[in-house]
C-alpha cells in the first residue's frame, strides 16, 4: 500500500465532516465494533494508485435512519471534486465509500 500525502488526507477529512449523516470515520483494521469509531483519518482510508487514477476506499459510520445512498453519493462527489480542485484537475481520483456501521 502506498502512503497518502497529508494534504490529501486533510482535503478528504474536510470534505467528509461537512456531509450531513456522517457520524465519524471508521477504523478499517478494528478487531471489534467498539474500536470502529475513530477521529484519525489515516485509520479510515485505504489507498491504491494505478496507472492514471488515485483510488481511495474511505470507511465511515453514518447515522441510522438517513438515506444511505444519498449520503454515500454526497461523500463521493465532495471528495472527488475537492481532490481534483486541489490538483487543478490534472489528476484523476476515485472514491469508494464503505459504511462499516450505523449509529
Amino acid at each position: 500500500m502506498n502512503s497518502i500525502d497529508e494534504s490529501v488526507m486533510k482535503v478528504i477529512k474536510d470534505a467528509i465532516v461537512t456531509v450531513p449523516g456522517v457520524v465519524s470515520f471508521s477504523n478499517f483494521n478494528a478487531d471489534s465494533r467498539d474500536e470502529l469509531p475513530t477521529s484519525e483519518i489515516e485509520k479510515a482510508i485505504e489507498f491504491t494508485n494505478t496507472d492514471n487514477i488515485n483510488r481511495f476506499r474511505i470507511h465511515v459510520i453514518i447515522l441510522s435512519g438517513v438515506n444511505i445512498r444519498d449520503v454515500l453519493k454526497e461523500i463521493q462527489i465532495r471528495v472527488k471534486y475537492e481532490l481534483e480542485k486541489m490538483s487543478k484537475f490534472t489528476v484523476k481520483y476515485m472514491a469508494d465509500i464503505v459504511v462499516d456501521d450505523l449509529a
